[in-house]
């Protein structure tokens, strides 16, 4: 019997949840197909599922490329573990709509060449994760000189008005250029104030 209350509840709180932002189901679709294509990395399959006005800016080929030469040079890398905390109902811009979401991911950042031993190297990158992460996020692995960080991020989901073919751009800090060429301010300012 609790069992079955416990299941009505949950029911009853996606339902409610999905209700005041029908446009959750469907992010929330695509989100899973994007984060899976990212842990198997199929480079390929996440720049389709990239914000298309940000190839004004950089060519699609190219951005594959970033992405593959992302592991080598002494380093591998996986993610895994991602997790949305939040969808926010979606903002209508000329023709678009941009929603907000939140989510985490864990990283696991394997360094394998001499260069990147060094204790003094190691506490370089170490003191940049800790500021772009916070301290209780990055763990360094001394035996495989590796470090896990758990990451807590927000991208924009972004569609055609009508059409549930959303699209995926990272909202990372030192990008405003960029987030302002390609998010306007006022859905910027509208997404904060939903939050």
């Amino acid at each position: 019997m609790q069992k079955l209350i416990t299941l009505l509840l949950f029911i009853a709180v996606t339902t409610a949840a999905f209700a005041q932002n029908p446009d959750s189901a469907a992010i929330q679709l695509r989100l899973d197909a994007y984060f899976q294509a990212t842990e198997s990395k199929d480079w390929n399959k996440v720049v389709d599922m990239v914000y298309p006005k940000l190839f004004n800016l950089v060519e699609k080929k190219d951005m594959v490329q970033l992405f593959a030469d992302m592991e080598g040079n002494g380093m591998v890398f996986q993610m895994n573990d991602f997790s949305v905390h939040r969808i926010s109902a979606p903002v209508t811009h000329e023709g678009e709509r941009f929603a907000l979401v939140s989510y985490s991911a864990g990283m696991n950042l394997k360094f394998t060449s001499a260069a990147y031993q060094d204790s003094s190297m190691v506490s370089i990158l170490r003191a940049s994760f800790v500021t772009t992460y916070g301290d209780e996020n990055v763990r360094y692995n001394k035996e495989d000189n590796s470090f896990d960080i758990q990451a807590v991020k927000t991208m924009f989901a972004i569609a055609p008005e009508g059409a549930d073919q959303w699209s995926f751009m990272e909202n990372n800090p030192g990008q405003e250029g960029m987030l302002g060429a390609l998010i306007p301010e006022a859905v910027r300012e509208k997404l904060k104030e939903n939050k």
